[in-house]
């Protein structure tokens, strides 16, 4: 009896054994399987969401939205439309601001400094990340087509949806004129920065009143449009992939674009500056009854000589010549009778003299505009070989002389002042 009853002992302890193994490598299988469907499934979501996009889309919480969703006569409808109306308006008069007018286009500064031209390719790049009713407006279009958005809107007209869009596409585009008018006006990295950000405010007015409108502020009958069904509806794609992305390159060709034209306008605008084209070409020298009586001459391969020199003999046009000193232009002596520049070659330089004419031009190293001839130093040394004035400005970094304020400085043996 008990070796039958171990023998049954036993062989339960095996059999228990067995099924626990057994149970043990059944639970791993179904974990391991488990695992791996987890892998292909998400495999396949990753493989879908290049295939397909399941990302539904709302209509945009703005003011431009309630220009279809509510009726023409409504409060909310003449509400939208008078605050796209002072959007509008104030970024035309920004326009105008700028110097854009019915007359043409305002000054364009002389030259800027290399941090201002810095700062104004950076805004470009700037301007475009920022703006965002093109884009949206664009998109729209593209993503709804008139059969959707009447399936989920029959009530509402389309052809509303695609004025509003058309809007929100026209304000951005105004946005980018004004940002490319400002860049071109600008000459000072603060100002720029301060006068993105006024222009960023104006076209988020329709944002702000919607966020205002949807607490409450104004009236009821805001609140309850601002919170209707319209701003809950999904859209998802119903388009095939193909078409999807051809929207995607859609929009990277406007950004595109657009980037492209604000770069060659302001290249071209930034190439004329350098060359002088948006200075004068021309100013009239008049000095007074000045006279240096031991001004310092030297001849080329002649010794220095001390000479009378009387500065009216210099009075007259000074035209540019085409070339810069420290990134402003050269204004060099023309004759007296025509108006013509000196010839300063010879056939024969060592019998036949010739002309040569005196200069206007900027010197960094002093800050300021100044008068000078190649052969007339104030002494015989070279203390001032950079920048050997015989009449300067006060210190300015103008690159129009134009706009130099106060007397000039003039070299009689001392210094004194002139107009």
């Amino acid at each position: 009896m008990d070796t039958a009853a171990a023998a049954v002992a036993a062989s339960t302890d095996l059999e228990s054994g067995d099924f626990d193994d057994s149970s043990s490598n059944n639970t791993k299988a179904k974990e391991e399987a488990a695992a791996a469907s987890a892998v292909v499934s998400a495999v396949d979501t990753i493989d879908d969401t290049k295939d397909a996009d399941f990302d539904p889309i709302t209509l945009p919480q703005s003011t431009h939205t309630l220009l279809f969703t509510e009726p023409v006569c409504s409060k909310s409808f003449q509400f939208s439309v008078a605050i796209a109306t002072l959007s509008i308006l104030c970024l035309l008069l920004a326009l105008t601001n700028n110097g854009i007018t019915l007359d043409g286009i305002g000054q364009v500064p002389a030259n800027v400094g290399m941090p201002v031209k810095i700062a104004q390719f950076a805004s470009i790049f700037i301007a475009l990340l920022m703006e965002e009713e093109i884009p949206t407006g664009l998109y729209l279009l593209r993503r709804i087509p008139k059969t959707y958005f009447k399936s989920k809107f029959p009530e509402l007209c389309y052809s509303k949806f695609v004025a509003a869009s058309c809007l929100r596409i026209f304000m951005g585009y105004l946005f980018l004129v004004n940002v490319l008018f400002l860049l071109m006006m600008s000459d000072n990295v603060i100002d720029i920065f301060f006068d993105f950000i006024a222009l960023q405010f104006l076209q988020q007015l329709d944002d702000i009143s919607f966020n205002l409108a949807r607490m409450g502020v104004f009236s009821k009958s805001l609140r309850v449009a601002t919170t209707s069904k319209y701003f809950r509806t999904e859209f998802r794609r119903q388009t095939k992939v193909k078409r999807s992305k051809r929207i995607g390159f859609f929009l990277k060709a406007i950004y595109f674009i657009n980037l492209m034209i604000l770069l060659a306008a302001q290249i071209y605008v930034t190439v004329k500056q350098g060359n002088g084209d948006y200075q004068c070409k021309s100013i009239t020298v008049i000095i007074k009854d000045e006279v240096w009586e031991e001004s310092v001459v030297k001849m080329p391969g002649e010794e220095s000589k001390a000479m009378v020199l009387v500065y009216p003999y210099f009075n007259g046009s000074y035209n540019q010549d085409g070339t810069s000193h420290d990134g402003r232009p050269v204004y060099v002596e023309q004759k007296k009778f025509d108006g013509t520049p000196f010839d300063t070659t010879s056939p024969d330089p060592v019998n036949i003299s010739v002309k040569i004419p005196a200069r206007i031009q900027y010197c960094k190293s002093i800050r300021a505009w100044v008068f000078m001839h190649e052969y007339i130093r104030k002494s015989t040394h070279h203390e001032d070989s950079e920048c050997p004035w015989l009449l300067r400005s006060e210190e300015t970094d103008v690159y129009d002389i134009e706009e130099v304020q106060g007397p000039w400085q003039i070299w009689a043996g001392v210094i004194g002042r002139t107009d």
